[in-house]
């Protein structure tokens, strides 16, 4: 967590659009998994602790992030043997982000993970409880706003996984990227590159 922000960009997308109004987990069918870890990298971005290099994304000598999370992606980046894409790390933080994201909000007294009772539904999923709504309306109105490079980012990468607030539409996806950095503009193109086959599946 970055002083002066209640959250990360992550900890604002899943607050503000990978949960819903019930604190459940969305379906893997959504693709929004893909929507925090490309939040989680673009966050580094935004910080200066990566930078795209001939359509790679590659760390800064000797960067470090003060989240943990966001250190353990940066990490990860520094220690690969090759450099890589920004697909590809899209696709490979994806899995489980949202638990460890969780655990950082659930820590910082933002979320509280909801008991499951037995007999479990068909449909049971994970289910958190927003304990501080402030915080969750923050996001959202940081989702609406555009006001700063954050918002901006935090909207765009909502439209890139098919999610829009009723002050956006679509077309503002290319735009909102231009204006970003360039590797934000990848990321946001990587995500969505990752979410449209996931989709299109659940359109058959």
């Amino acid at each position: 967590m970055r002083a002066g922000s209640t959250t990360s960009l992550a900890g604002d997308f899943m607050l503000a659009v990978y949960l819903d109004e019930q604190g459940r987990v969305p379906s893997h069918r959504t693709g929004l998994d893909f929507g925090l870890s490309g939040a989680m990298l673009m966050e580094l971005a935004l910080d200066d602790l990566i930078h795209a290099v001939d359509g790679h994304l590659v760390a800064v000598q000797g960067a470090q992030s003060r989240d943990r999370v966001l250190g353990e992606v940066l990490g990860q980046i520094q220690s690969s043997r090759k450099v890589r894409t920004a697909s590809h790390w899209v696709r490979i933080l994806s899995g489980g982000a949202h638990k460890r994201l969780a655990a950082g909000l659930i820590t910082d007294g933002v979320l509280v993970r909801t008991p499951r009772r037995l007999p479990l539904p068909t449909d049971s999923t994970r289910r958190y409880d927003v304990l501080c709504e402030e915080q969750r309306g923050s996001a959202v109105r940081s989702l609406c706003s555009g006001a700063d490079e954050r918002s901006a980012a935090l909207a765009a990468l909502a439209t890139a996984c098919g999610v829009t607030s009723g002050d956006q539409d679509g077309n503002e996806y290319g735009t909102v990227g231009r204006s970003l950095p360039t590797a934000c503009a990848q990321i946001l193109a990587a995500v969505a590159a990752c979410v449209l086959p996931v989709a299109l599946c659940s359109w058959a």
